[in-house]
């Protein structure tokens, strides 16, 4: 019995292009690997070592999925010296655009770095995600992240500010005037017990519900070449910050502003804030020994100075000569 030919020549396409496809995904699969290979020979002659147990390729049919088991990088001592290692690195793609990669951070990270003192950090997340996306010449131009429950245990050394963040997202694009624009949102941030003192614990709690900024880098290609900020100031580089979100306890602030590097390399800027309860701050800022009790009288003398609005009360934060500034009054010295 012969088979139509109406029904031999679509299945006979069919196959065709089922082994195209094949093909087409293998040759992709040996390319990945390659340059997997390329990039790993690529940051250990600019000094870092990179190991891992394996390196795997797989997600046929529809993606593509590279599988590092057990890497481990460490960082040369000109960029901080630090030894990170994992359980399982994942980067995936679709079939039709390797200019857009998600990966994937699988079990706990640990990472060791000598700050004051030499410190092992074990950080885990139910979520961890990051997003890359590249354009033709093989840079970054986008990027994107999201971490959910991240924990951060101290396991010898000096602990963080934090210890636990409910959810990080973030976001950011190069632009074509030479700019980065970066988006960054974080709910439930618990301070690490060894850090908070009592008296802000007190004062402010140890856990901020939102932190949230919007802001733009301008002149990122300096400053994106070998992070030498000072170079980045001279070259008239600025953050901008276009809005800004805290909620602290009895902070509960937003503003905008712009900052930059003196001549010093210390941070020299102006933030405008809106203070939705003044008094409320003074008081807290007050408790937790922030400003000197010399200067509570002061802080809300500006306060009630100050222009009122829909969102509060509008007062300057400024960073100049090393002090900081909160109106008229002097909070502290920045190092402080």
């Amino acid at each position: 019995m012969s088979i139509p030919k109406r029904f031999l020549f679509p299945v006979l396409g069919i196959l065709v292009v089922l082994v195209l496809y094949t093909a087409y995904w293998l040759h992709a699969k040996s390319t990945i690997e390659r340059e997997v290979g390329v990039w790993i020979a690529r940051q250990e002659s600019a000094g870092y070592l990179i190991e891992q147990e394996r390196v795997r390729v797989t997600g046929f049919p529809y993606r593509f999925q590279v599988e590092l088991t057990a890497p481990r990088m460490q960082a040369p001592q000109s960029d901080g010296g630090w030894n990170a290692r994992l359980e399982m690195l994942k980067a995936h793609a679709l079939f039709y655009d390797f200019r857009h990669w998600i990966i994937e951070f699988d079990g706990p990270l640990w990472l060791e770095y000598d700050a004051e003192t030499p410190t092992l950090l074990e950080l885990d997340a139910s979520l961890a995600l990051v997003s890359l996306a590249s354009n033709d010449r093989g840079e970054t131009i986008r990027i994107g992240g999201e971490f959910s429950d991240v924990r951060i245990a101290t396991r010898s050394g000096q602990a963080p500010g934090l210890e636990a963040i409910e959810s990080l997202l973030f976001s950011g694009a190069v632009a074509e005037d030479d700019t980065l624009r970066l988006r960054l949102e974080a709910t439930g941030l618990s301070a690490s017990a060894a850090v908070i003192s009592p008296e802000i614990e007190r004062a402010f709690g140890s856990s901020a519900e939102l932190a949230r900024m919007d802001l733009t880098v301008t002149r990122w290609a300096t400053l994106a070449i070998d992070a030498d900020a000072a170079a980045w100031s001279r070259a008239g580089g600025q953050l901008l910050i276009a809005e800004s979100a805290l909620e602290w306890g009895p902070a509960q602030l937003s503003g905008v502003g712009e900052f930059t590097l003196d001549a010093s390399a210390e941070p020299d800027g102006r933030l405008s804030l809106h203070i939705t309860d003044p008094d409320a701050l003074a008081d807290a800022l007050v408790q937790a020994r922030l400003v000197p009790a010399e200067n509570e009288q002061a802080l809300r003398l500006a306060a009630m100075m100050a222009p009122r609005g829909p969102d509060g009360v509008a007062l300057p934060f400024r960073i100049r000569d090393g002090g900081v500034y909160l109106g008229p009054v002097r909070l502290g010295d920045l190092e402080n």
